[in-house]
Protein backbone atom coordinates (compact mmCIF):
# COMPACT_ATOMS: atom_id res chain seq x y z
CA UNK A 1 0.00 0.00 0.00
CA UNK A 2 2.71 2.41 -1.18
CA UNK A 3 -0.04 4.73 -1.92
CA UNK A 4 -1.94 4.83 1.14
CA UNK A 5 -2.42 8.70 2.36
CA UNK A 6 -3.07 7.18 5.89
CA UNK A 7 0.09 5.31 5.76
CA UNK A 8 1.53 1.62 7.16
CA UNK A 9 3.56 1.05 10.78
CA UNK A 10 4.07 -1.05 12.96
CA UNK A 11 1.28 -2.45 14.73
CA UNK A 12 1.17 -2.26 18.20
CA UNK A 13 -0.82 -4.23 21.52
CA UNK A 14 -2.56 -2.32 23.66
CA UNK A 15 -3.16 -4.60 26.61
CA UNK A 16 -5.25 -3.28 29.29
CA UNK A 17 -2.01 -3.78 31.82
CA UNK A 18 -0.88 -0.14 30.26
CA UNK A 19 2.36 -1.46 28.36
CA UNK A 20 2.09 -0.60 25.06
CA UNK A 21 4.41 -3.29 22.73
CA UNK A 22 5.06 -4.05 18.76
CA UNK A 23 2.34 -7.07 17.64
CA UNK A 24 4.21 -9.99 17.08
CA UNK A 25 2.06 -13.03 15.79
CA UNK A 26 3.89 -16.10 14.64
CA UNK A 27 7.13 -14.58 15.46
CA UNK A 28 7.04 -11.79 12.96
CA UNK A 29 6.12 -8.13 13.54
CA UNK A 30 2.86 -7.13 11.79
CA UNK A 31 2.17 -4.23 10.57
CA UNK A 32 -1.41 -1.75 10.40
CA UNK A 33 -2.24 0.31 7.37
CA UNK A 34 -5.25 2.79 6.00
CA UNK A 35 -7.86 3.54 8.56
CA UNK A 36 -6.79 1.19 11.28
CA UNK A 37 -2.97 3.29 11.53
CA UNK A 38 -4.61 6.76 11.83
CA UNK A 39 -6.75 5.26 14.54
CA UNK A 40 -3.44 3.66 16.21
CA UNK A 41 -0.93 6.38 16.10
CA UNK A 42 -4.14 9.28 17.12
CA UNK A 43 -3.88 6.59 19.81
CA UNK A 44 -0.81 7.02 20.37
CA UNK A 45 -0.48 10.46 20.11
CA UNK A 46 -2.95 10.79 23.11
CA UNK A 47 -1.19 8.85 25.42
CA UNK A 48 2.60 10.20 24.83
CA UNK A 49 3.29 13.83 26.76
CA UNK A 50 4.04 16.08 24.35
CA UNK A 51 7.89 16.47 23.98
CA UNK A 52 8.50 13.35 25.33
CA UNK A 53 10.36 12.28 22.35
CA UNK A 54 11.93 15.36 21.18
CA UNK A 55 15.12 13.35 21.73
CA UNK A 56 14.04 11.50 18.42
CA UNK A 57 13.51 14.21 16.55
CA UNK A 58 9.64 14.91 17.42
CA UNK A 59 9.49 17.57 20.29
CA UNK A 60 5.92 18.54 19.32
CA UNK A 61 4.74 14.68 18.95
CA UNK A 62 1.89 14.11 21.98
CA UNK A 63 -0.77 15.59 24.16
CA UNK A 64 -0.69 17.81 27.24
CA UNK A 65 -3.23 15.15 28.68
CA UNK A 66 -0.68 14.35 31.59
CA UNK A 67 -0.76 17.55 33.01
CA UNK A 68 -4.04 16.87 33.90
CA UNK A 69 -2.96 13.91 36.27
CA UNK A 70 -3.94 14.58 39.82
CA UNK A 71 -6.51 17.56 39.21
CA UNK A 72 -10.02 17.09 40.28
CA UNK A 73 -12.34 16.06 37.30
CA UNK A 74 -13.77 19.41 37.38
CA UNK A 75 -15.78 20.96 34.37
CA UNK A 76 -12.79 23.48 34.04
CA UNK A 77 -10.76 20.42 34.03
CA UNK A 78 -12.89 18.25 31.48
CA UNK A 79 -13.18 21.34 29.41
CA UNK A 80 -9.23 21.87 29.24
CA UNK A 81 -9.13 18.18 28.96
CA UNK A 82 -10.71 18.19 25.79
CA UNK A 83 -9.32 20.95 24.40
CA UNK A 84 -5.58 19.24 24.67
CA UNK A 85 -7.35 15.81 23.30
CA UNK A 86 -8.44 18.15 20.24
CA UNK A 87 -5.24 19.87 19.76
CA UNK A 88 -3.31 16.51 19.57
CA UNK A 89 -5.96 15.39 17.13
CA UNK A 90 -5.35 18.02 14.73
CA UNK A 91 -1.46 17.69 15.12
CA UNK A 92 -1.89 15.08 12.98
CA UNK A 93 -1.65 15.96 9.33
CA UNK A 94 -4.23 13.25 8.09
CA UNK A 95 -6.91 14.76 9.97
CA UNK A 96 -8.95 16.77 7.98
CA UNK A 97 -11.28 17.75 10.87
CA UNK A 98 -12.90 16.62 14.53
CA UNK A 99 -16.36 15.69 13.66
CA UNK A 100 -17.39 14.92 17.32
CA UNK A 101 -14.84 15.16 20.42
CA UNK A 102 -16.71 13.55 23.97
CA UNK A 103 -14.63 13.49 26.96
CA UNK A 104 -16.57 11.89 30.38
CA UNK A 105 -15.40 10.97 33.57
CA UNK A 106 -16.09 7.25 34.49
CA UNK A 107 -17.98 5.96 37.22
CA UNK A 108 -16.33 3.21 37.82
CA UNK A 109 -12.93 4.53 38.01
CA UNK A 110 -12.50 7.73 40.64
CA UNK A 111 -9.85 9.96 38.19
CA UNK A 112 -10.49 8.27 35.05
CA UNK A 113 -12.03 9.36 31.87
CA UNK A 114 -13.60 7.88 28.36
CA UNK A 115 -12.17 9.69 25.43
CA UNK A 116 -14.08 9.16 22.32
CA UNK A 117 -13.62 11.17 19.19
CA UNK A 118 -15.06 10.79 15.46
CA UNK A 119 -12.65 12.71 12.90
CA UNK A 120 -12.60 12.68 9.14
CA UNK A 121 -9.22 12.05 7.83
CA UNK A 122 -7.96 13.41 4.55
CA UNK A 123 -8.74 10.75 2.55
CA UNK A 124 -12.79 11.79 3.78
CA UNK A 125 -13.12 8.49 5.75
CA UNK A 126 -14.83 8.48 8.96
CA UNK A 127 -12.90 7.31 12.25
CA UNK A 128 -13.72 6.74 15.81
CA UNK A 129 -10.75 6.78 17.98
CA UNK A 130 -11.79 5.72 21.61
CA UNK A 131 -8.98 5.77 24.82
CA UNK A 132 -9.38 5.25 28.75
CA UNK A 133 -7.04 7.83 30.07
CA UNK A 134 -6.27 7.07 34.10
CA UNK A 135 -5.83 10.65 35.38
CA UNK A 136 -5.08 9.85 39.15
Amino acid sequence: MKDDPLKTDLQLDFPDGGDIDIAWPGGEAATVSGTHNLIQALTLRLLVHRSEIAGLGHPRYGSRVRELIGQPLTRPNLDLLRRHVRAALLDDPRVREIVSLHVAPRSDIPGAVDVAATIRAITDDSVHVSVALDLR
